[in-house]
């Protein structure tokens, strides 16, 4: 049912996408037409494309002060990027739109980036920056990979009224050291089933074939990203969850040292507020990474034991959204975050809505998760008394005016979330090179419905550590 809801929302959006009323384009643009259609564009100043005709070989956009209307035309291909915006390192971009269009097919529909980022020295990563980057009212469907993403260094970006559907990887990207940039009024649906998937895929380590079925992706991934915005958009059917917030461990710094670089910045000070969130494993995912196993992915970042490295994510806001439905509504695994006023509705008694506490860190580091502040949350997930949780200790935490049911309720312990033996892997089998198994897709087990809290802390406000 789920499936056919969201096949339905991308015809829908592509019907009315076609179907909007061509607005007048910028003054000064310049038409492209279809005599290009078949060559890669490349775009200087504000064009407009023949929507009569299906665009192939993608658009690239080089200079400042641009706006690109597709006027609803259609880009679908097999190349690397739909739409490129790019510029070298020592090259400010600024004032660029793209609007009206419908891409598909492409590894990354959308690609925002800095040419020679991964050299930048630190200090100067963002001289040269860029600003007031606008994609609007457009659709992504069927990438291979990430939907629509905003490289490394990157600044100034919104994307707005998106419909960001059928990626392989996350529907949205926030690669490392990118910031001040704007996810706003999208619809991210149906994304990350290719990357890691449930329906499982090959993987070689240590010279021996395994057989592993994984989570897939989330629909907005907050990599070592600061200072972002995420508001008013609406989440529904991704493989791992709505949005991710952790940073990249240097992963395969060895196995592709091609494309390793120094991830130096956490996913600190990032805003999550309004959003809508529907029938999600996990919501709002804080340090993501912190208590999963990396081993596999070859990382650069130490570890502390094996394959379990520190995750930075810190000072991020949760306010103001809806959670409906998802199994675990804000799980949080890294210092000082805000989760306030928020809505939790359900049917299932399993459903939690926060869970604060990260295993290996507290255990082998005397480091629980620190200084979270929970006030104002509202929850009625039926059958479920005591949505409020914390797990492995905590310390420092601040808990106030949270209900649940339409009564005040406390904050006490409750079971870890079940994971997987290593980060993104449900289970896994040693196999031998294209040999799939039989075995159906295994799947990590739901949570139980929980007991109440104990009389101690089951209502009133609540300071301190546990």
């Amino acid at each position: 049912m789920r499936t056919l809801l969201l096949d339905g929302l991308a015809v829908v959006a592509a019907v009315l996408l076609a179907a909007r009323p061509a607005a007048a384009v910028d003054p000064g643009s310049q038409p492209i037409g279809c005599d290009r259609a078949d060559r890669l564009v490349t775009v200087d100043a504000s064009a407009h494309l023949d929507p009569s005709c299906t665009w192939t070989r993608g658009i690239e956009i080089v200079a400042s002060d641009v706006v690109l209307d597709c006027q609803g035309a259609h880009i679908t291909g097999d190349r690397r990027t739909g739409i490129l915006i790019s510029a070298p390192t020592d090259v400010a971009l600024s004032n660029v739109v793209v609007r009206n269009c419908r891409i598909e097919g492409f590894l990354n529909n959308v690609r925002i980036t800095r040419d020679g980022f991964r050299d930048l020295p630190p200090g100067v990563e963002y001289d040269h920056a860029f600003s007031n980057i606008v994609i609007e009212d457009s659709t992504s469907l069927n990438s291979r990979g990430v939907g629509v993403y905003v490289d490394g260094y990157v600044t100034g970006v919104t994307l707005r009224r998106l419909h960001v559907e059928g990626s392989g990887s996350a529907g949205i990207y926030l690669e490392t050291g990118s910031k001040d940039n704007v996810v706003e009024q999208n619809e991210i649906v149906n994304n990350g089933y290719g990357e890691n998937g449930p329906d499982g895929q090959f993987f070689t380590f240590a010279g021996i074939t395994f057989w592993f079925w994984g989570i897939g992706r989330e629909g907005v991934a907050i990599d070592g990203s600061r200072n972002n915005v995420v508001r008013q958009n609406t989440f529904s059917g991704n493989s791992a969850g709505a949005i991710f917030l952790y940073k990249n461990c240097g992963e395969y710094v060895h196995q592709r040292p091609e494309r390793w670089f120094d991830r130096r910045y956490p996913a600190d000070g990032n805003l999550i507020e309004d959003n809508t969130i529907v029938g999600e494993d996990n919501g709002v995912w804080v340090a993501s990474r912190m208590g999963e196993n990396t081993l596999p992915m070859d990382c650069s970042d130490p570890s502390y034991l094996p394959g379990i490295r520190l995750d930075y994510a810190r000072d991020d806001v949760v306010r103001g959204n809806v959670f409906q439905d998802v199994t675990w509504g804000v799980r949080v695994e890294d210092d000082r975050t805000v989760v306030a006023d928020n809505t939790f509705t359900g049917s299932d008694p399993g459903h939690e809505a926060i869970v604060v506490g990260t295993p290996y860190r507290t255990t082998a580091l005397a480091h629980p998760v620190t200084g979270t502040t929970i006030t104002g949350n509202h929850a009625s997930i039926a059958g479920n008394t005591h949505p409020y949780r914390w797990v492995h200790g905590h310390a420092g935490t601040t808990f106030t005016d949270n209900t649940s049911l339409g009564r005040v309720v406390g904050f006490c312990e409750g079971v870890p979330p079940a994971r997987g033996p290593f980060v993104f892997v449900v289970d896994l089998v040693v196999t031998e090179p294209g040999v799939v198994p039989s075995d159906p897709p295994p799947v990590l087990p739901p949570p139980e419905p929980l007991p109440p809290c104990p009389v101690a802390c089951a209502a009133g406000p609540a300071t301190g550590s546990w």
